[in-house]
């Protein structure tokens, strides 16, 4: 039987594209209460007077010149004020909340998932965690504290398609996005921790959620279906 404190918030671009149909319809299967955002794809030169660190020198453009330059684009703001709208939109009740991107799959079946959010709550109830990831971590995640059966304590994820919000929090969060400049929606969610000397629940040894195969509306790159930022399809 379904948690009655739990809902999804989906952060959408395209209702049409095949990889949002399949997202929508891989996380119906679990049953929680949903609710969808849809976010505007960003066409203007992202701001500068609000990116992490006054690096107005990390913005490259609306676009990247050269696809194998590092910076922020339009696409990266636009993805991370997804995210801060999901996460504001976790805050009109007193719900755990799975922010979800627009391509976020199950990587298992939904029952197994589901037994997996009420393994994240009990971790956040316990230890009075802020957050517990559920994409799979990779080879630059570094763990502290074992939290439970499954759930470590860790410092970072590349890739932010799928992780829980305690609703405890609310004035953390509102702090963060006030206070921790704009960048890419991971990198920004591990320096928000970071910076706040905060630590992040982690499935240590579980892959639960993957990204469906699709063109990236950040850099208009074709992405394969893949579970990690770093180490590519496993």
């Amino acid at each position: 039987m379904n948690r009655k404190d739990v809902k999804i918030v989906q952060i959408s671009l395209d209702l049409q594209s095949q990889r949002e149909v399949e997202s929508n319809k891989s996380l119906s299967k679990l049953g929680y209460k949903y609710i969808r955002i849809v976010n505007p794809l960003q066409k203007d030169y992202p701001p500068t007077h609000n990116v992490i660190d006054g690096r107005v020198d990390w913005v490259v453009g609306i676009t990247k010149p050269d696809p194998d330059e590092w910076g922020l684009t339009s696409g990266h703001y636009g993805a991370w004020n997804g995210h801060i709208n999901a996460i504001l939109c976790s805050m009109v009740d007193s719900d755990y909340t799975l922010i979800c991107e627009c391509d976020c799959l199950l990587h298992v079946d939904e029952q197994f998932f589901k037994d997996r959010v009420d393994e994240a709550i009990s971790v956040m109830e316990k230890f009075d965690y802020k957050i517990v990831r559920f994409e799979s971590p990779n080879s630059k995640t570094e763990y502290s504290d074992k939290l439970s059966e499954n759930i470590h304590s860790g410092d970072l994820i590349i890739m932010a398609h799928c992780y829980l919000i305690n609703p405890k929090h609310r004035d953390w969060w509102l702090d963060r996005i006030d206070n921790v400049g704009w960048h890419t929606p991971d990198l920004w969610l591990n320096f928000a921790f970071e910076r706040a000397n905060e630590r992040m629940g982690i499935f240590r040894h579980l892959d639960l959620t993957k990204q469906a195969a699709g063109v990236s509306a950040v850099d208009d790159t074709f992405r394969p279906e893949r579970l990690t930022g770093t180490e590519g399809i496993k």
